[in-house]
């Protein structure tokens, strides 16, 4: 028969049950805090994937429209380069490419042979956007074209460009209709995936193999003229 003495010494003491309970409440928060920050770390990473994906998609594509420009001078009317800043200070670059990277479906008619816009679009109540515009290359740049703007990139803090010379100085502005510069650079800002996240500029510098075939091109060395 048991006793009381061995029937008490069997069972669990209050300070014994609240010391468990303290312990096992210590792990729980261990745990939660745990996967939260790795939750959280899993979060940054996956949104600075996706910013670098898609600076890399954008600074690519502008690569591929520019390297592929189509030139010709006895024709520069039709087929200059030609940029513009606005008052904000971003700057807009058109010119004519033979590349069809980003041409979209109902526009396959411009296949070949098209002027693209490229030039930032501000959206009311969000961020700028970089789009691209498609029209004729054989119609005057002069007259009014009707085109529709496509979305290259959302969420755009600035969009600047340079040209760079047969002297291989960089300007900020391109105005010679009758020659091609040798180079381009982009420099995109892109704003923040977070609160956490600073802003970025990504640039690339793009040579243009063209200028070397567009009937003004001066072998290495050789004195560049007073327009250039």
């Amino acid at each position: 028969m048991m006793n009381r003495s061995t029937f008490h010494r069997s069972g669990f003491t209050l300070l014994e049950i609240m010391l468990a309970v303290t312990i096992l409440g210590l792990l729980v928060i261990a745990v939660s805090s745990v996967w939260s920050a790795g939750l959280s770390g899993w979060k940054r990473s996956h949104g600075l994937t996706e910013t670098l994906q898609r600076q890399r998609i954008t600074l690519d594509s502008l690569g591929n429209l520019v390297q592929s420009t189509v030139y010709f001078q006895e024709r520069n009317q039709l087929y200059a380069i030609r940029g513009e800043h606005d008052p904000l200070g971003n700057d807009s670059i058109s010119f004519v490419t033979a590349s069809d990277e980003l041409l979209a479906p109902n526009e396959a008619t411009l296949a070949g042979l098209r002027r693209v816009t490229i030039r930032v679009q501000q959206d009311t109540g969000a961020l700028p956007a970089l789009i691209i515009e498609n029209a004729p290359a054989l119609q005057p740049t002069d007259k009014d074209i009707v085109s529709v703007p496509h979305v290259l990139a959302q969420g755009i803090t600035g969009f600047n460009v340079r040209y760079r010379t047969v002297s291989g100085e960089w300007k900020d502005r391109w105005e010679q209709t009758d020659k091609m510069p040798y180079g381009i650079e982009f420099a995109v800002g892109f704003a923040p995936a977070n609160d956490r996240s600073p802003a970025q500029i990504v640039s690339r510098k793009i040579d243009l193999p063209s200028a070397k075939l567009a009937g003004t091109y001066q072998p290495p060395g050789t004195e560049p003229g007073p327009n250039q």
